[in-house]
């Protein structure tokens, strides 16, 4: 294999990666999560996540977030709420930057990935203090 023909299938092998580690943040990804948090049968946990993911996708949409950074923090919330485990924890922040890492490599705009972020962390909060005060 020549040189040309390596640094082709490398950034192949890259850009495939990237893309996969961003199917974490993505809309099908989040609601298989939601599913699954569904079947716990524990009602207040699942209205926190299904409201942080509703707030967001609308915030989203009106002003112009990233989709993948912002359900993938939310889906890094949740989950390590529901897991409380150390490990689990070092292990999904790692993908959770692995996966931000990819959307700048992937050329997404630094102003639309911050944003993402943001209003993950905001909705998240929002979501989390709010179920908090109606459902216990």
């Amino acid at each position: 294999m020549n040189n040309r023909t390596q640094a082709k299938s490398e950034k192949n092998w890259l850009n495939e990666s990237a893309r996969d580690l961003l199917a974490l943040g993505s809309l099908p990804f989040f609601v298989l999560v939601l599913v699954r948090v569904f079947l716990l049968d524990n009602p207040a946990y699942f209205a926190k996540f299904l409201v942080s993911g509703f707030i967001f996708i609308i915030v989203c949409l009106i002003l112009k977030a990233d989709l993948y950074s912002g359900l993938g923090f939310i889906t890094l919330f949740f989950t390590n709420l529901y897991y409380q485990d150390l490990k689990y924890l070092v292990f999904s922040l790692i993908i959770y930057i692995l996966l931000i890492f990819s959307l700048f490599y992937l050329k997404e705009s630094w102003k639309k990935i911050l944003k993402g972020i943001v209003f993950g962390i905001i909705c998240t909060l929002i979501s989390y203090y709010a179920i908090n005060l109606f459902i216990r």
